[in-house]
């Protein structure tokens, strides 16, 4: 399942999530500097970025590799937010996992699933 071509495939997309993460992180922090937005909203807001993310680089990769669509999206998920709460581990957050850590997490993979069936049937 996992052979060089394939897990290429994932890094790309891999990587094509962490770039449209940052930009849409930049995007927002211009926002930012101009207009005071509540804690409530930036949350909804990071959620919906995470979400984005995922689901471009799930696509892209299944779209590009063609087959267990499901797997492939289980993969890119646990990996993106992976790198994710390792880069805010060491940008100065606490380890500590709340409830809605742990929904965020339940749904990055969830989503990776249900973007990977998606890939395929497009």
């Amino acid at each position: 399942m996992l052979n060089k071509k394939n897990t290429e495939f994932i890094v790309q997309g891999l990587l094509r999530a962490i770039i449209i993460t940052v930009i849409m992180l930049l995007i927002f922090a211009v926002i930012l500097t101009f207009k005071d937005i509540g804690e409530k909203i930036s949350s909804i807001i990071y959620l919906l970025i995470t979400i984005l993310s995922i689901m471009y680089g799930t696509i892209y990769a299944v779209r590009k590799i063609n087959k267990k669509g499901w797997l492939i999206g289980l993969v890119i998920s646990i990996i993106y937010m992976t790198i994710i709460y390792i880069i805010s581990i060491v940008s100065g957050n606490t380890l500590t996992f709340g409830t809605d850590r742990f929904i965020r997490i339940f749904l990055a993979l969830i989503l990776g699933i249900l973007s990977g069936m998606l890939g395929i049937n497009i």
